[in-house]
């Protein structure tokens, strides 16, 4: 089996890391720990703490289902649906307590770190975008309202997603999550 290579183990270990503590909270210590690697080659592979998290923020949000969300078979709605449904999952497998890499990082970072705040900025306009464009295509089709308008609405439901997974956080139980995905599909979007 081939080993994985030290820049690797360290994203990887910082994801835990970040997710769990936090920025913050989160040491270069405790994330070579995590890793299982020698504290100096985290400056081989990245210039800053920071520039670790950057690349944690990159992967995150490239482990979304993008491509399914977007792919033009089926219902729109359905797609928007599984992509949030498939995103909760994700959430409730690592333990609501931990949140959202996104969701944490835009709280604890504005005005602390203005390359992670824009990256997560960026991040979360994507998924909105994302989110607006199967919007669009719903109203086309005739399965959203046409009184809706997917340029304010997908923003909002990555926003309302947000919410809800701080309120799981809070709470430490899934009910948040799932109000979100009934209330969006059941109540908002049906038509």
């Amino acid at each position: 089996m081939p080993q994985r290579n030290v820049k690797e183990q360290l994203v990887e270990g910082a994801s835990q890391v970040l997710l769990e503590q936090g920025y913050h909270a989160a040491s270069v210590g405790d994330i070579v720990a995590a890793a299982g690697i020698p504290k100096g080659s985290v400056y081989n592979h990245f210039d800053s703490k920071e520039d670790l998290a950057m690349e944690v923020v990159r992967r995150y949000v490239a482990s979304y289902p993008f491509d399914a969300l977007l792919d033009p078979e089926g219902s729109p709605l359905a797609r928007l649906r599984t992509f949030f449904s498939d995103t909760i999952e994700r959430t409730v497998a690592r333990g609501v307590t931990s949140g959202c890499l996104l969701g944490n990082f835009s709280t604890e970072l504005v005005g602390h770190s203005d390359p992670i705040s824009d990256l997560v900025a960026d991040s979360l306009k994507q998924m909105g975008g994302g989110a607006t464009a199967v919007l669009e295509e719903a109203r086309e089709r005739g399965e959203l309202d046409a009184d809706l308008d997917p340029a304010v609405l997908g923003p909002y439901l990555v926003d309302a997603f947000e919410g809800s997974v701080a309120r799981a956080k809070v709470s430490g139980t899934r009910a948040p999550l799932d109000s979100f995905l009934d209330f969006t599909f059941d109540v908002l979007l049906k038509r």
